[in-house]
């Protein structure tokens, strides 16, 4: 009877083996793809944090300011930094980084190649140059930043920052000047922010880090673990007790995400309290395990469909709006970045941002059950009045988001956006009560392309427009194609400010002190008036006058500067600034109304001119005034390769390049401008 009794008990903990190895197995796959997961998704957000310090880095080294404190004695360059004062300028610039991401980046230099420093900012704060060392060739970071390749950015390991003291990562950028670097920018990215990143939306059982191939922890959140043997670009790993995931940071070689949690071993699954009276009830719980097993397997398979439908539906919550069944924000966004990633079906993608009209006036007069009967409503016509193809979704308490895929023209947005807008508009809504209540919608429309940036970008362009529309009144549609510098000014009155000092920056390279671009503002701008343009335009026409030659901030100063003829060479990249400096402008939608001006003005009315040989009335009308204005300034300007002309002079070749370089409306308008000021000038001076 003994061996009977312990033969079942041997039989038994075999069995509740098998059922531990069983759950063990299952808890195995679940963890491995939570950290699978984590570290996938850490992975791509640290790649997101370096790739925009480099980005700031590699940009920051284009100012000019950087490259002019080393110019020979006597250039141009010299005599434009000694009017610019680049250190002030420097400093300028630097803090403005530490202005954009204060609680990421802690410091920020600029150090000569020699080991002296020209400029640092810590903490915001720009170190007086009395208190700058002049030798940190100690520093971690001084060898890194000597021998980064000219237009690279490099990550350096972590160390504690000198002069901020705290762990960083230093960001590298050389400047060169005439082929030879002299000196790098250094941006010190706390590793503080890196472990902000991992912490966001962290599963609290596993562990995150940031490391090199070493094994050396850059930042971290979680409990400690201790480095793997092995950093492979990716899979799955266990050592000293962990299971771990490891995911190569995309664009940062040698960097590496953890992720790590510590598996529930099969023997402490099979150590159960009743497994001790299995011995004395051998036959009796030999009948209760099988049975027992039958119930496990079945429930374990219930748990597991229930846990496919929970997961299932939390992913469907997650995307739907819980009032009106539509998507919700979320959805919206990732919809807008997956067409512009694909390119869409067809030249750009619709976006329509709708709000509705004073809701706040029915949620007071109706209650919150009214305010909702009123939202449902209104989703359900948006939705019958979309294409099958199209995305509708709720992405605030009253504003929806309507994603258009393929639609060829921004008018055909306008359209889709103008139906909805009177489907809402047409007939009131009638609350449960019977009570009827008149709604109306505004509505804001762009067609974006993948050129245009990311899906907040794309969102941005529509919401813009949509204020524009409630601005002027509501229960309107603008596109955003129609908002004029009133309207930026409006939400975002630096705009202008903002064109003038890049348009100061690119004149000061050649030497005029921003004179040449104020002047073709200001004449752009009365000729705009003297057409007969409402002030909307005027002021889109003035921004472009400010910012046509913005592109040739990547035209080599030796060709802007040459006093002699231009080589074929030399004219093929100067030609290519008009469509370099519209396509920077067009990723800040405070400046891109200045777009089409910046782009065309270098067109020619007989239609030989650049980048796209557009003639006569193709070319946007605001392109015309400024390419007239810019070529009377240039005329009466003195430049390097050639001296000013007289105004009579200037008159007379604008009188015959009208028709051909210029168009003839716009050259009439302009002569009459200039004939009106010389005559003001001079009853002013005889009054004196």
């Amino acid at each position: 009877m003994s061996f009977l009794f312990a033969a079942l008990g041997v039989l038994l903990a075999v069995l509740g083996t098998a059922v531990a190895a069983s759950r063990a197995s299952t808890e195995r796959a679940q963890l491995d793809r939570s950290l699978a997961t984590a570290a996938g998704e850490k992975a791509a957000l640290v790649d997101t944090e370096l790739e925009r310090m480099r980005a700031l880095a590699r940009v920051t080294s284009r100012i000019p300011p950087f490259s002019e404190l080393y110019a020979d004695a006597g250039s141009r360059a010299a005599a434009i930094a000694a009017v610019a004062g680049p250190n002030r300028e420097i400093n300028n610039a630097l803090t403005y980084l530490w202005q954009l991401y204060p609680d990421r980046i802690v410091e920020a230099g600029y150090v000569d190649v020699g080991g002296a420093e020209n400029a640092r900012v810590v903490d915001g704060t720009p170190v007086p140059v009395a208190r700058l060392s002049h030798d940190v060739r100690a520093w971690p970071s001084y060898r890194q930043g000597v021998g980064t390749p000219v237009d690279s950015a490099l990550i350096s390991v972590p160390f504690v920052s000198p002069t901020a003291h705290v762990p960083v990562v230093a960001v590298t950028v050389p400047v060169a000047l005439d082929g030879r670097v002299r000196a790098y920018i250094e941006l010190e990215l706390s590793t503080a922010a890196l472990g902000r990143v991992l912490s966001a939306d962290r599963d609290s059982a596993l562990a995150l880090q940031v490391m090199l191939t070493d094994g050396t922890a850059v930042a971290g959140a979680g409990p400690q673990f201790p480095a793997p043997l092995a950093t492979p670009a990716g899979g799955m790993i266990t050592t000293h007790g962990w299971r771990y995931a490891i995911r190569q940071v995309p664009d940062a070689p040698g960097w590496y995400i953890g992720a790590a949690a510590r598996p529930h071993s099969t023997i402490q699954l099979a150590i159960e309290p009743t497994q001790a009276a299995l011995l004395g009830l051998a036959v009796l719980m030999l009948a209760v395990a099988l049975v027992g097993f039958r119930r496990y397997r079945a429930a374990a398979a219930e748990e597991l469909a229930a846990e496919q439908l929970a997961r299932a539906a939390a992913e469907q919550s997650s995307r739907v709006d819980a009032l009106t069944g539509l998507f919700n924000r979320r959805h919206a966004m990732e919809t807008i970045g997956h067409e512009l990633a694909r390119g869409s079906a067809g030249p750009g993608l619709g976006v329509l941002m709708v709000d509705v009209d004073h809701f706040k006036r029915v949620n007071d007069r109706h209650g919150h059950g009214g305010g909702d009967a009123v939202l449902i409503e209104i989703a359900e016509r948006l939705r019958t009045g979309i294409r099958e193809w199209d995305v509708v979704a709720r992405i605030g308490g009253e504003e929806f988001c309507v994603v258009a895929p393929g639609l060829e023209s921004e008018s055909a947005v306008a359209a889709l956006g103008e139906r909805l807008r009177l489907a809402i508009a047409e007939r009131p809504v009638t609350l449960p009560g019977g009570l009827v209540v008149p709604v109306t919608i505004s509505v804001g429309a762009a067609l974006v392309t993948p050129d245009d940036g990311s899906a907040e970008h794309a969102l941005d362009f529509a919401d813009r427009a949509l204020y524009a529309a409630k601005r002027q009144g509501r229960n309107r549609l603008r596109t955003f194609s129609q908002l004029g510098a009133a309207d930026l000014r409006a939400e975002q009155p630096e705009c202008l400010h903002i064109a003038e000092a890049l348009a100061i920056s690119s004149d000061l390279r050649e030497g005029n002190l921003g004179a040449h671009s104020r002047q073709v503002a200001d004449l752009s701008a009365a000729v705009a008036r003297r057409l007969g343009l409402g002030d909307e335009d005027v002021l889109r026409v003035q921004l472009g006058g400010w910012l046509h030659d913005v592109g040739k901030i990547v035209v080599p100063d030796l060709i802007l500067t040459n006093p002699g003829p231009l080589t074929d060479a030399e004219w093929q990249t100067m030609r290519t600034h008009p469509a370099i400096g519209a396509d920077l402008l067009r990723h800040f939608p405070e400046l891109a109304p200045a777009c089409s001006a910046v782009r065309h003005h270098h067109e020619r009315f007989d239609g030989t001119g650049y980048p796209d040989r557009l003639a006569g009335d193709q070319i946007p009308l605001e392109a015309r005034i400024v390419a007239a204005a810019d070529a009377y300034s240039a005329m009466t300007a003195e430049r390097t390769y050639h001296t000013p002309r007289a105004t009579a002079d200037a008159l007379d070749e604008l009188h015959r390049s009208a028709g051909g370089h210029l168009d003839p409306v716009v050259v009439a308008a302009l002569i009459e401008e200039l004939q009106a000021d010389a005559a003001e000038s001079t009853a002013r001076n005889a009054a004196v």
